[in-house]
């Protein structure tokens, strides 16, 4: 298993898979993707990333980050979790390990984010995944396998719990998760893991409902309880109720900073950054600007300091417009205290103040009046995140250890 070349499909209808590119990899590393002359041509072409990659003939260079990523193909497919998850599949199975991208690209089983298919050829037509097993599937014997393996990458799954798990093995993230079927959608299910220091898949759920209460945009999320194990099941926000699935850009590939130093964390590589790259793509970049804002100052007060640039993504609809996606990831760290934000917030950076976002409002099409409005709304809300967290089941173990992080007076 060593390809360097493979076909990019849209598999937005995941039924009829269409080849739009395709990618190889140069001496280098880093990849060239060409369009087909006659995908380019058609009505409904999608551009992969409008901003570095638009629909033209010409040859495109994708450049490998330090980090092995390849932009918006690299959103598509697993890192962290998926990797591990993947690797413990392929020995169970006696089957090789993917040793070049473009073999995570072809092996991810294309249940990742978006709408991104791969294969080695244009000839072989991707299949998106099988179904996933329904939720009513899983129970607290498959939860402690899942466990046992984010402490012990040799540790086995059962035909069954292999079933279960290899649709997570396409999605990205450090967090132990799945895709399930819940309701008629797919959903992503996350569970504990065993070095966790919280409850983690209760401390988020309610951390959701905190957001939703400050007038955030969140997915459709339910806390489930399997024997003594909580698990978060979030509804994904890339699929339509039909089944169809939604190109996915993350922030990270939008913005395509490689390496950070002060100066870009006042300027592009930050929720500013953002709000304004996604102008000249989003019909409603004044809202999406103002939701970013109320976002940040959520994770500020929340202690939310993994707010990194993957975390941060576009969806284009099936009309063809980029909106900004649902927050995701929204959980207080217990070292928050002491840390900055992962990206900037203002002119000192990413340093993890109201004041400091505040000082550059009008990045996000704010005048400061209304950006103290957004903060003070916020501030009111986190205010009471003690009672919303008691309710919905958080120990007073973790209250005590979350109250060194979360503070409505940043």
């Amino acid at each position: 298993m060593r390809q360097t070349a493979c076909t990019v499909f849209d598999c937005s209808n995941p039924d009829a898979p269409r080849p739009v590119a395709g990618f190889a990899l140069d001496a280098n590393g880093d990849g060239r993707l060409g369009y087909g002359k006659h995908y380019v041509a058609h009505p409904d072409a999608l551009s992969l990333d409008p901003v570095h990659l638009p629909l033209q003939t010409d040859l495109h260079t994708v450049r490998r980050r330090r980090d092995g990523s390849f932009g918006v193909l690299s959103d598509a497919g697993p890192n962290a979790w998926g990797v591990r998850l993947t690797a413990s599949i392929n020995r169970q199975y006696g089957r090789p390990q993917p040793e070049t991208p473009v073999d995570w690209f072809i092996h991810c089983w294309h249940f990742g984010s978006g709408c991104l298919g791969f294969s080695e050829h244009h000839s072989v037509v991707p299949v998106p995944g099988n179904r996933p097993e329904p939720l009513s599937r899983l129970d607290e014997r498959q939860t402690h396998a899942i466990e046992a393996l984010t402490g012990d990458p040799d540790s086995e799954l059962d035909e069954e719990a292999l079933r279960l798990f290899f649709p997570g093995a396409s999605l990205g993230g450090v967090r132990p998760k799945t895709v399930v079927l819940h309701e008629g959608r797919e959903a992503i299910v996350k569970f504990s893991r065993l070095d966790d220091r919280f409850d983690v898949p209760t401390v988020e759920y309610a951390t959701l409902r905190l957001a939703h209460q400050a007038g955030i945009d969140v997915p459709h999320f339910e806390l489930v309880t399997l024997g003594s194990r909580s698990l978060l099941l979030l509804t994904r926000f890339d699929r339509t109720d039909d089944g169809r699935r939604l190109h996915y850009l993350s922030a990270n590939s939008l913005i395509d900073i490689d390496q950070v130093n002060p100066g870009l964390l006042r300027s592009r590589y930050s929720y500013a950054g953002i709000a304004e790259a996604l102008r000249p793509l989003d019909d409603y970049a004044v809202q999406d600007a103002h939701a970013l804002f109320r976002r940040m100052v959520f994770n500020i007060l929340i202690g939310n300091v993994d707010d990194h640039m993957r975390n941060h993504a576009l969806l284009r609809d099936t009309r063809g417009r980029y909106r900004l996606s649902p927050a995701f990831d929204l959980l207080p760290h217990l070292d928050a205290a002491y840390l900055p934000q992962s990206i900037g917030v203002g002119d000192h950076g990413a340093a993890s103040t109201t004041i400091n976002a505040l000082s550059q409002s009008r990045r996000f099409l704010l005048t400061p009046v209304e950006a103290r409005t957004i903060i003070e709304e916020v501030r009111s809300c986190v205010a009471g995140w003690r009672t919303l967290f008691a309710e919905c089941g958080v120990s007073r173990t973790d209250l005590q250890l979350l109250g060194t992080c979360i503070d409505a007076g940043r």
